[in-house]
């Protein structure tokens, strides 16, 4: 077979975990010696992604269909120049094969039309699909004519999968199923406990904090969806107890703002430390010691959790969408309902009134996640590529 052109999309104006999803594709694909191409919103909080691709020799093709702000009028004027303005990138690049990502359930109804207007054979991973959707007719029939049209919808999690089948009334059997994967940082996996004790320490250093510091690690784009909410709730309470305990916070997001605002009013500002965007998680892991993760609902199992559990963190998380068919509660680690304040409170004292319990958790789930590693979520993606192309040339 002769070298794949490949075109990854998405419509994101933020740097998340799906967009980390592509890169992560993005670079495999180069590996492989594909011919890579990336097109995705030029605005300011992309641009450290599209610097990364370029850092690849990835050609980037700028594409303004970021999700609009929900009024109607302007979301029928931006239907029409979204789709044209996909139709126009995929006519000028050509690929063998679009990989459409969609970090949000609705978002990319355009191009995912545009894709199917062109016969263009695209792959169309849903990363989250939070539950079921009611669509009027004629939508529903616009996705399932796009779905008819050389498209290969994969979802990242049984519970991802049950929803998206639900809501295109698709049968779940025509839906793939690829677990999002991760691996270990090479460089992190077998160090020793001299250099991880190093790591603790550079950390508490950065932040200023005292050598004994309990770091409680939460990595996830500052928005509602996360949870940060409740955990602002219940941090009072924890460090009553824990005083030694500083909870730092990983990511961007349209929260900010709010959260700071609430921070501030609790008198927490010492007690929570936000850090923002960092491409260093890998150590913030090792050096922590717990990861929170508070979310509502997920598309799946999220990357930061498999991360987590591959570099040996413990994790107290909710048990939201597709989380559960990765950590068993009590076995991997500590798993609450979703939205509970009052057990999200408890489940952190308990982890942290039980640390070798803990540990052991975290060993069993070193072993579970090599199950959901980043090269066999590479391989079976590649595998359907290459069946797509196989199946473009015969027609």
């Amino acid at each position: 077979m002769s070298k794949i052109k490949l075109l990854i999309m998405f419509p994101s104006n933020i740097r998340g975990g799906a967009e980390e999803y592509a890169l992560t594709i993005a670079k495999a694909a180069v590996k492989e010696q594909w011919k890579v191409h990336a097109a995705f919103p030029n605005i300011e909080t992309t641009h450290s992604l599209i610097e990364d691709f370029k850092k690849q020799s990835i050609e980037y093709h700028p594409l303004d269909i970021a999700p609009v702000d929900g009024k109607r009028g302007k979301l029928f004027r931006e239907h029409i120049p979204q789709f044209f303005r996909t139709v126009s990138v995929i006519i000028k690049i050509k690929p063998d094969i679009v990989h459409l990502n969609i970090p949000w359930y609705n978002w990319a109804f355009d191009s995912l039309l545009a894709c199917g207007f062109l016969k263009t054979p695209t792959l169309v991973v849903f990363h989250l699909f939070p539950n079921k959707v009611t669509y009027n007719q004629l939508k529903l029939q616009a996705y399932k004519w796009s779905f008819s049209r050389h498209q290969k919808w994969i979802a990242i999690s049984e519970n991802n999968r049950q929803f998206i089948s639900q809501s295109f009334q698709i049968d779940k059997n025509q839906i793939s199923l690829i677990y999002n994967g991760t691996k270990a940082n090479s460089n992190l996996t077998d160090i020793t406990e001299q250099q991880v004790s190093k790591l603790r320490n550079q950390l508490r250093q950065e932040l200023h904090l005292p050598d004994n510091s309990k770091i409680l690690l939460t990595v996830g784009r500052l928005h509602s969806q996360k949870g940060y909410k409740d955990l602002i709730e219940v941090i009072g309470s924890i460090i009553e107890k824990f005083p030694e305990v500083k909870f730092v916070w990983v990511g961007e997001g349209n929260l900010k703002d709010y959260l700071v605002k609430k921070i501030n009013s609790y008198g927490l500002e010492k007690e929570v430390i936000l850090l923002g965007y960092r491409t260093d998680v890998p150590c913030l892991l090792k050096a922590s010691d717990l990861l929170v993760f508070p979310t509502w609902f997920e598309g799946g199992q999220s990357f930061v959790i498999s991360e987590a559990m591959a570099h040996g963190l413990p994790i107290v998380a909710s048990n939201a969408s597709g989380i559960p068919e990765i950590i068993e509660n009590k076995v991997h680690g500590l798993l609450f309902t979703s939205k509970n304040q009052q057990e999200l409170l408890q489940s952190i004292l308990w982890a942290l009134n039980h640390p070798e319990a803990m540990k052991a958790m975290a060993e069993n789930a070193q072993q579970r996640v090599q199950g959901f590693s980043e090269d066999k979520m590479i391989e079976k993606t590649f595998e359907m590529i290459k069946i797509m192309k196989e199946n473009s040339l015969r027609n």
